[in-house]
């Protein structure tokens, strides 16, 4: 049976293709809606340069309009500058957006430390004892990948990218409300993917 919806996901790298969709899957099901009503498509995933690289997509699919989507999920790092600034980068990007409904994921400042705003739920996912506490915020670009990196170290497991293949396994364990307190861009994003799910028949 075809799918009644597609979830279309344009995404900024591999980290935020192995936590995103499956965080967007986990709403779903707890919204009660079937597994099977869902299609999710991931149309970009590599490369950083997001807003460039998001623009030129857009252009794209105004002229052909391929790859229809009843919901298009755009992730982007904030890169430092406040996920409210990005955010909204997004969404001037978009202002007539060739979808029915956008919503922004953005991670600030990277999508690795949504790895860690749970570090509970990292150490099951990863099958670890023990891990060092989420530092303060820092801007530095591979602050976070380092401190996702260091999250193995002493154990028996080798992560080879770096932690970020545990992101659908974090994304069904990690504490959404404590989660979003400590990240309003993570908040937001959850918030505007329980409501597009609500509003749906």
């Amino acid at each position: 049976m075809a799918a009644k919806y597609t979830i279309a996901y344009f995404l900024e790298d591999i980290g935020q293709e192995a936590i995103i969709p499956p965080l967007v899957k986990r709403l779903i099901r707890e919204a009660g809606k079937p597994a099977d009503d869902f299609e999710h498509r991931t149309l970009n995933a590599r490369g950083g340069r997001s807003i460039s690289s998001y623009k030129t997509f857009l252009a794209d699919a105004r002229r052909r309009m391929h790859l229809p989507a009843d919901l298009l999920i755009v992730g982007s790092d904030g890169n430092c500058q406040g996920f409210a600034k990005r955010r909204d980068e997004i969404r001037a990007e978009a202002a007539d957006p060739p979808y029915p409904n956008v919503v922004t994921a953005v991670p600030d400042p990277h999508i690795e430390r949504w790895y860690l705003l749970d570090i509970p739920a990292l150490s099951v996912a990863a099958g670890l004892s023990k891990i060092p506490a989420l530092q303060q915020h820092k801007c530095d670009k591979d602050y976070y990948k380092r401190l996702l990196r260091s999250a193995f170290d002493g154990s028996s497991v080798i992560p080879p990218l770096g932690g970020t293949e545990y992101g659908p396994l974090v994304a069904d364990r990690i504490d959404l409300y404590a989660a979003g307190k400590a990240d309003h861009g993570l908040a937001e994003f959850v918030k505007a993917v329980r409501d597009w799910i609500k509003q749906l028949s």
